[in-house]
């Protein structure tokens, strides 16, 4: 019986908190494989030389918003150390590309994968500096380069939204001291309204080596530029539908690109944020250290295979609806709400890719 050997966290550290169906899938595709958390870089070399023998693969599993400029230097020293042993999901150099969003940019630019403009900067007379020099132009987005969901970032319509928000975006940095390289940045804002549904939209994308395993669009109204899973409507029901079949032709006709953008960055399993323009031009915006896929418990009366998407009214929607999505969307059907099946091509995917 093979095992996932983790690291020693020591006795102030909570266990690993693995996805739904994740482990055993890992493990049965990959045998023995030692599972760093990123936020303990000091064990990896006395576990890694311990289990040398039988142990061919790392898994990196940094905690995206906790782990500190120190234990990030240390997790790449041990890195080093170990040497070329290959890994899964994250490296531990590429994740200065996950953590720390505007790294992307410059990876994803320099490797003609495309982004909206942007520029970092590090106070207001920078920041003016700069927007003035630059072609970015209103809407766009001051954010922090860590945050999630919304968190640290301000929409800027016009020039009385810019002073105040950009003194609260300075204020909220500060909190961020410890996080591995801490910056502002500006980027311009690209318009996802869809007039004829009227609502925004993103996708995120599953990838595992060199191929697209899975994904979904998600909706929100015109008037909330951050798109995410939990805001489904019964309203928003055929636009959601719309973007969840144009989601499946996206996976299909830029595959080469959506695994490329997470290649290019030191990572091979990782979901990745879309969206297009009007006139459909793709652009990405981040890549994700991990993904959620839900509770092993579900969600109420949400069990399984529903553990994400967990909202009622998607999940009715769905039920109401499978023949229909298992035929317009099998990725999403197949290779997403089912999570063993899910985690299952995932690793095995991504070890025929190694």
């Amino acid at each position: 019986m093979y095992s996932v050997i983790s690291a020693n966290r020591g006795p102030n550290k909570p266990p690993k908190n693995w996805r739904v169906f994740e482990k055993e899938n890992l493990e049965k595709h990959f045998g023995k494989v030692l599972d760093v958390d990123g936020e303990d870089g000091y064990s990896v070399l006395k576990a890694y030389n311990k289990y040398s023998d039988s142990v061919k693969y790392i898994r990196w599993y940094p905690s995206p918003e906790n782990i500190t400029n120190q234990e990030y230097t240390q997790m790449v020293k041990q890195s080093d150390s170990i040497g070329d042993i290959p890994f899964i999901g994250n490296s531990a150099k590429g994740f200065i590309n996950v953590q720390c969003k505007e790294e992307a940019f410059k990876v994803w630019r320099d490797n003609n994968i495309p982004v909206p403009e942007f520029f970092t900067f590090s106070e207001k007379d920078d920041f003016y500096e700069k927007l003035e020099n630059s072609n970015i132009q209103f809407p766009f987005l001051l954010r922090i380069n860590n945050g999630v969901s919304g968190n640290g970032s301000f929409l800027i319509n016009n020039k009385s939204d810019l002073d105040g928000s950009l003194s609260k975006l300075i204020e909220f940095s500060k909190n961020k001291i410890d996080s591995i390289q801490v910056s502002l940045f500006c980027i311009q804002m690209i318009d996802t309204i869809d007039r004829d549904y009227n609502v925004n939209h993103s996708f995120r994308i599953h990838v595992s080596g060199d191929r697209v395993l899975s994904g979904y669009g998600r909706v929100s109204s015109p008037s909330d530029w951050v798109a995410i899973t939990g805001k489904f409507t019964n309203e928003s029901k055929d636009a959601w539908m719309a973007y969840n079949i144009l989601c499946e032709q996206m996976m299909t006709e830029y595959e080469d690109l959506i695994c490329k953008a997470v290649n290019v960055l030191g990572l091979n399993v990782q979901g990745v944020d879309m969206v297009l323009d009007r006139e459909g031009q793709p652009y990405f915006l981040e890549v994700q250290p991990t993904y959620s896929v839900g509770y092993p418990n579900g969600m109420g009366a949400y069990a399984p295979p529903f553990y994400n998407p967990y909202q009622p009214e998607l999940v009715n929607f769905i039920n109401q609806n499978k023949s229909l999505i298992e035929k317009q969307m099998p990725r999403y059907y197949y290779n997403w709400l089912d999570k063993n099946n899910h985690f299952d091509l995932v690793y095995k995917t991504l070890k025929e890719s190694i």
